[in-house]
C-alpha cells in the first residue's frame, strides 16, 4: 500500500500517521501509542491493522523495494546497449520518488534488520551493479558501476531540499563522467524533465537508447505519459507508438 495515497481509511491513516513520525521522529523513537494518539485512536486499534511496529515499517517500506526489483527486472530486459542506462535512471527516479522511506531507512537503518527487506534491498543493489558493470567487467569497471549506483542514491539523502530535476541532471551528469568519460550529452543517455521542457520542436523519432529509457521511465511508474512525452519532446502520440512497439 502506497503511504502516499489519500487516506479514506483506517489502515492507510495509520501508514501515513507512521510515515509522518518515523521521518519525524525516528522509528526508534516513535511509539505505537504516539501513532494511535495523533490519530486519535487507541493503541489496540493499530495493534488490530498492525500486530508489531515492524509489520508498520516493513509495509511503509515495501512499495520502495518493490519498485526497485521492478526497473532492475526491466533493465535486465533491455539489449546490452540501453541496459546500463536503463538502470542507473530507473534507480534513481526510483529513490526520487520515495525520498520518503529511503529517509526512514537511513535513519534507522536497524529497521532493514527486522525482516526481509534488508536481503531484499541487498539483492536488488548487487543486481543493479551487476546490469551496470555488463556481463564482462572487469575488476575495475565493477568497482565503477557501484560506485555509479551509489552516486545517484547519496545526493537523495544529503540534498533534501534540492530541487528534483536538477538534482536528477546533475546526478546523472555525475555518473556519466564516471563511465563514459565526459560530461552528459543532452538527450544520449536518456530524459531529462527540466532541460526537455526548454527545448522547442519535436524530434520525428526516438532514438534506441531514448526508447529504452522512456520505458523504463513509464514501467518504473515514476512519471506520467504526458511528463514523460515532454521530456523527449515528442506528443503522446509519437511516445505512445514507442511504447507499444514489439
Amino acid at each position: 500500500m502506497d503511504p502516499t495515497a489519500p487516506a479514506t481509511d483506517t489502515r492507510s491513516r495509520i501508514l501515513r500517521a507512521a510515515a509522518d513520525l518515523f521521518v519525524r521522529k525516528g522509528y526508534q523513537r516513535t511509539s505505537l501509542r504516539e501513532i494511535a494518539d495523533s490519530l486519535r485512536l487507541t493503541k489496540a486499534a493499530i495493534l488490530y491493522h498492525f500486530p508489531t511496529k515492524e509489520h508498520l515499517a516493513a509495509e511503509l517500506v515495501e512499495p520502495f523495494v518493490a519498485d526497485l526489483e521492478a526497473v532492475a527486472a526491466h533493465a535486465a530486459a533491455q539489449p546490452p546497449g540501453p541496459r546500463r542506462w536503463a538502470m542507473i535512471e530507473g534507480w534513481l527516479d526510483t529513490l526520487l520518488k520515495h525520498r520518503a522511506p529511503l529517509g526512514m531507512l537511513v535513519n534507522d537503518i536497524a529497521i532493514l534488520t527486522r525482516n526481509s527487506v534488508y536481503r531484499r534491498i541487498l539483492a536488488v543493489a548487487t543486481q543493479a551493479n551487476e546490469l551496470v558493470a555488463g556481463p564482462d567487467a572487469d575488476q575495475r569497471e565493477r568497482v565503477r558501476a557501484t560506485q555509479a549506483i551509489a552516486m545517484v542514491s547519496d545526493p537523495i539523502v544529503f540534498y533534501t531540499d534540492a530541487d528534483t530535476a536538477t538534482l536528477r541532471e546533475d546526478m546523472l551528469d555525475g555518473v556519466h563522467r564516471l563511465l563514459e568519460g565526459g560530461p552528459r550529452p543532452p538527450r544520449t543517455t536518456g530524459p531529462t524533465l527540466a532541460g526537455a521542457r526548454a527545448r522547442r520542436g519535436r524530434p520525428p523519432a526516438l532514438s534506441d537508447g531514448d526508447v529504452a529509457a522512456a520505458r523504463a521511465m513509464h514501467a518504473a511508474g515514476t512519471h506520467t505519459v504526458d511528463e514523460i512525452a515532454a521530456a523527449f519532446g515528442v506528443g503522446r502520440a509519437t511516445l505512445y507508438r514507442h511504447l507499444n512497439r514489439d
